[in-house]
């Protein structure tokens, strides 16, 4: 049998590829290496998959043509994605402009998706992974072991390397690179950054709200806020994630990076509040004193970085010293020294490169049929979302490109 199309991967792009095609009539295979469809849609959100986001900017998506995602953003954004799961029966609810499904359970947003494939007719065949693609005239032919497939038209919609044991083991840049393709440098973002530092073996599990500054070789390339969680490695959470790109690509280019922490970012009366607690608590040590406003475990370290004795009586603290403390709190900086790997980043960062891609269909500029769609391409997004969306964009996208023909 001849498909209008191979789909190469059933993940969010290639599931939302297959059910738009499917919906203009034409036969689809879907190929998908693991066992299950959608294996990294059930992690996402902590198990509640953030599906999309009401606000979008131009900050929200990064990677060589920044701008390369927003006009398709237009022409099925926010809006199209709630009515898309509408119409296959799943409700999204809004959680102040972060949406889920109304159940909060990624299964529930799997299992729509392969329900609406199976229901429209889509052949799924999983534990087969794409080994080759050949294009005879006008004949794509893929092979999978001792399987050859055969199509009018290819979609890779294969992923990145982010999170292997889910599915995305690089494959899809093998692939589009025999195709004649270039991969731009892939590496981690979203992920969790480390630092040589000692004094993190001390802050481990330290949850605190922090607005934090990217430094690369001392200028600011990035900023952010939210709870940032220590570890004895390094610095986690939200904020730090969604940093992380900027300074991921500044260690690989072996340049200086250091993230500058605000450790109280709302307490614009810094000084006059320790004034006044150092008044009140004129009995307190210098460590007692600080844990009125910090963290006991940041306020240690925040003496020790100083090498203020923590069991100095308050009253003996000195001007200069008062100085320091407060300059500490608001400057906090952390030498960044690495990164977390691909098992633990959320997504990737680089990949297909959108300069072979026309904008708008996503189909290749070399190859007449082939189209790319999701993580396998160099866009990615900040949390919130924002990758998901573009899963499903691009799936939309690639998938409404296909016509129903000859089998």
């Amino acid at each position: 049998m001849k498909y209008d199309v191979i789909i190469v991967g059933g993940g969010a792009s290639g599931m939302t590829a297959a059910i738009t095609a499917a919906r203009r009539g034409c036969s689809v295979l879907v190929l998908e290496r693991m066992d299950k469809l959608g294996k990294k849609i059930l992690a996402t959100g902590n198990g509640r998959c953030n599906l999309t986001n009401s606000f979008l900017d131009q900050d929200c998506y990064r990677g060589e043509k920044p701008g390369f995602p927003y006009s398709m953003l237009e022409v099925f954004g926010t809006a199209d994605t709630l009515d898309f799961f509408q119409s296959m029966g799943m409700l999204a609810a809004d959680v102040g402009g972060y949406y889920y499904p109304a159940s909060m359970q990624a299964s529930t947003v799997v299992d729509t998706l392969a329900g609406e494939m199976r229901q429209l007719g889509v052949h799924i065949k999983t534990g087969m992974e794409a080994g080759k693609i050949q294009k005879i005239k006008d004949t794509f032919q893929v092979i999978c072991g001792t399987e050859k497939y055969r199509s009018r038209n290819i979609i890779l919609a294969a992923g990145g390397t982010a999170q292997e044991k889910l599915g995305s083991n690089g494959s899809g840049y093998t692939l589009a690179r025999a195709m004649g393709h270039s991969v731009t440098d892939v590496f981690p973002a979203l992920v969790a950054l480390e630092s040589g530092e000692t004094f993190f073996k001390q802050l481990a599990g330290v949850r605190n709200v922090c607005a934090l500054s990217v430094y690369v070789n001392g200028q600011k390339t990035a900023e952010q806020k939210g709870e940032v969680q220590f570890a004895k490695y390094g610095i986690s959470g939200i904020p730090v994630f969604q940093v992380s790109r900027y300074a991921i690509d500044a260690l690989r280019k072996k340049k200086r990076v250091e993230v500058v922490l605000n450790l109280m970012p709302e307490q614009i009366t810094l000084k006059e509040l320790m004034d006044y607690f150092r008044k009140v608590g004129a009995y307190k040590t210098a460590e007692e004193f600080l844990q009125g406003f910090l963290n006991k475990k940041l306020a240690f370290a925040v003496l020790s970085r100083l090498k203020i004795r923590p069991a100095l009586s308050v009253k003996d603290l000195t001007q200069k010293e008062l100085r320091q403390i407060r300059s500490m709190i608001q400057k906090f900086t952390v030498p960044i020294s690495g990164y977390k790997g691909f098992d633990m980043a959320q997504v990737t960062a680089g990949g297909v490169s959108v300069r072979e891609v026309t904008e708008g269909t996503l189909e290749s500029k070399i190859h007449r049929g082939l189209y790319f769609a999701g993580e396998l391409l160099d866009v990615d997004g900040t949390c919130g979302g924002y990758n998901l969306q573009w899963a499903f964009t691009s799936g939309y996208i690639a998938g409404k490109q296909i016509e129903a023909g000859n089998q």
